[in-house]
C-alpha cells in the first residue's frame, strides 16, 4: 500500500482550480515513483484531510487521473496506481493502397445512416448493458468504385456528444478519444474472411456470399469497458486495406 503522502498543500490564492492543483500534485508523485505501480493509494478521506478540501474536489482529481491512465479503480478494494508513465496515446488510420508499400489512394466516404438505437446483433454482444448506442453506416468508394462498407457502434453514455460529430470528416478514433469519459486504453482488432451479406453484395456489385475481408475492432477504456465496436468489410480486389498506428507525443 502507498501509505506515505510525500507532498505539500494546494495554493488557495491561485487562480487554478483546486482539483487541477491536486491532479498535478498527485501526477508528479506517481511519475516520480512516490507511489508504486499496483499499490493502493490513500483513501479519499485521507486525501481530503491532507489537502483540506471536499470529497467532491478529490474525486474530480482522481477521476482525471483514472481517465488519463495513471490510476485504476477496483470496486470494493480502492484505487490503485495503474502506470507511472502512461502511454501518450495513439492514432489509428485505415487507408487503402494499390500495393503493400505504395502510397494511399483517396477514399470517399458516404454516410448512409446515422441514428441512436438500442444495440442489436454483434453490437449487443460487445456493448452489453449499454442502453443506447450511436449506429453509423458508411460506404466507401475510390474513383467511383465501391471498396468498403463500415458499421460503427458507440456507447452514447460513455462518449457523450458523439451523436453531434460529423464522422465523415473527423476520424472515428480521434472523435472517441476526444469525447470519451475514459480514454481508450486498448484496441482489439480481428481480421477474418467473411461471406458478403446480400445488402453489401449489391453495393459491391458481387454475388451474395462472395468472399470479403472483415476488420473488426473493440475500443476498450481504462475500466475495461467496451465503449465502441466497429466492423469494416472490404471488397476483394485491387486495393489493400492498410492500418497505420501512430504514437501521439
Amino acid at each position: 500500500m502507498n501509505e506515505h503522502i510525500p507532498w505539500g498543500a494546494v495554493d488557495r490564492d491561485s487562480h487554478q482550480k483546486l482539483y487541477v492543483q491536486i491532479y498535478e500534485i498527485l501526477r508528479r508523485v506517481i511519475e516520480d515513483g512516490g507511489w508504486q505501480v499496483d499499490g493502493l493509494i490513500p483513501s479519499e478521506d485521507e486525501l481530503c484531510r491532507h489537502f483540506m478540501v471536499s470529497k467532491a474536489t478529490v474525486r474530480l482529481a482522481i477521476a482525471e487521473l483514472v481517465r488519463n491512465g495513471y490510476l485504476k479503480r477496483q470496486q470494493g478494494c480502492g484505487t490503485f496506481v495503474r502506470n507511472n508513465h502512461p502511454d501518450p496515446g495513439m492514432t489509428i488510420r485505415t487507408r487503402f493502397g494499390e500495393d503493400l508499400f505504395g502510397g494511399g489512394v483517396r477514399l470517399d466516404r458516404t454516410l448512409v445512416s446515422h441514428s441512436v438505437v438500442t444495440p442489436q446483433g454483434a453490437a449487443e454482444t460487445y456493448l452489453h448493458g449499454e442502453p443506447k448506442v450511436l449506429h453509423g453506416v458508411f460506404r466507401g468508394t475510390i474513383q467511383g468504385e465501391p471498396v468498403c462498407c463500415e458499421d460503427i457502434h458507440i456507447a452514447c453514455r460513455r462518449v457523450p456528444g458523439i451523436e453531434r460529430i460529423d464522422l465523415t470528416v473527423q476520424p472515428f478514433f480521434d472523435a472517441i478519444q476526444k469525447l470519451a469519459l475514459q480514454k481508450i486504453m486498448r484496441v482489439v482488432q480481428t481480421v477474418s474472411i467473411v461471406a458478403v451479406p446480400a445488402e453489401i453484395a449489391k453495393f459491391f456489385r458481387v454475388k451474395p456470399g462472395a468472399n470479403a475481408i472483415s476488420v473488426s475492432r473493440l475500443f476498450i477504456d481504462a475500466h475495461e469497458n467496451v465503449i465502441a465496436f466497429s466492423q469494416l468489410i472490404g471488397k476483394n480486389g485491387r486495393y489493400r486495406i492498410q492500418n497505420e498506428f501512430e504514437r501521439c507525443h
